[in-house]
């Protein structure tokens, strides 16, 4: 009986080792196989970091085996750009790697001690540049930084308030503007081109806010040249052009 029953168990034991050895052959096969080669990269919900870099930064390569790829690695790497919120990072079989990024949004560009920086929600500084680039947020004037790159965060105060205020305007609106100037801060001033809207100090920000979203609003659909906006009041005037 006992000789029976390890016979039985020695058989079961083979039967479950070439089950395992079967599936570990067919996970090499796979690994191995040219079909799961990585092709294409998709990459969406990037607008200021272009694909290029993202493929840099995640450290990934055409050519690779998809089971390869540590989607958890590459996510880890694409987060640790300042400029990417947060990502997803999924295998589509046989070959495509699907990227789906959250990216910081910049807010305004400030000068700074060797050119200019990019920054976002809370004063970080996403980026820098030697130059000033075509970017479609409004530059803070009449203020500047010093000492401070990528990943810092600037602690001026009126800088702080600025940023907030921009980013309470919503990002359709911020488009909209090509500079804020701080030099007078109970005299800030907006400019949507070469319409200028005049704020006031910072205070009262749930009304300003609303008019600022109201005459971009109207500049977009008005025939009549505008020359500037009174936003002090409670009651926002308009002076047209002569």
């Amino acid at each position: 009986m006992d000789g029976k029953k390890h016979k039985m168990i020695s058989q079961g034991s083979v039967a479950t080792l070439l089950v395992g050895l079967i599936v570990v052959l067919g996970i090499l096969a796979c690994a191995l196989s040219p079909i799961f080669v990585l092709k294409t990269v998709n990459i969406q919900g990037n607008r200021f970091v272009q694909d290029e870099d993202i493929i840099r930064i995640a450290g990934i390569r055409l050519g690779e085996n998809l089971f390869q790829l540590q989607t958890d690695e590459i996510k880890r790497s694409l987060t640790k750009d300042l400029r990417i919120e947060q990502a997803v990072v999924q295998r589509s079989f046989p070959s495509q790697l699907d990227i789906s990024i959250s990216e910081r949004i910049p807010l305004a560009m400030i000068k700074c001690d060797y050119g200019y920086l990019e920054l976002g929600k809370g004063g970080i500084v996403l980026d820098a540049h030697r130059t000033l680039r075509d970017m479609p947020v409004p530059m803070i004037s009449g203020a500047g930084v010093a000492d401070l790159f990528v990943g810092d965060v600037v602690d001026d105060e009126q800088v702080g308030k600025v940023l907030s205020f921009l980013d309470a305007v919503g990002e359709n609106t911020v488009k909209s503007l090509s500079e804020i100037n701080i030099t007078n801060p109970e005299d800030v001033m907006l400019y949507a081109g070469s319409v200028q809207i005049r704020l006031g100090a910072l205070d009262r920000l749930e009304s300003k806010i609303e008019v600022t979203k109201s005459v971009i609003s109207e500049l977009q659909q008005t025939k009549h040249p505008i020359a500037y906006v009174d936003a002090r009041f409670d009651v926002y005037s308009v002076r047209l052009r002569q």
